[in-house]
């Protein structure tokens, strides 16, 4: 399921998995919420970003044009290329905010 916001682009991927894209000429960001945790939790959520010439670099590397250019591929991603974009743009970051849910039932 898909939506599209402004310079921002929405996925789930029918099951837990979701994804928001943002990508402006001078930012570009990923958050997510993916099934599982390290500590044992439901899930994990996390937050991507690229600023500064690491958005040359990472479009450069991603044989992609430009942010605009981005944002029409993201809007016709498959689950598989959504995970594929998120990692490749951890690769890229110059921020990252993640937190893993824990199982407090131990």
């Amino acid at each position: 399921v898909y939506k599209v916001v402004s310079n921002s682009i929405s996925f789930q991927d029918g099951t837990f998995d979701s994804y928001s894209l943002t990508a402006e000429t001078d930012l570009i960001k990923i958050d997510c919420y993916l099934l599982g945790s390290p500590a044992g939790g439901t899930g994990t959520e996390c937050s991507h970003t690229i600023k500064g010439e690491k958005i040359t670099e990472f479009l450069a590397a991603s044989n992609i044009a430009s942010t605009d250019e981005l944002r029409k591929l993201a809007a016709k991603f498959s689950a598989t290329e959504w995970r594929e974009i998120h990692s490749k743009i951890q690769q890229f970051q110059t921020d990252v905010w993640v937190w893993n849910e824990t199982n407090w039932d131990d």
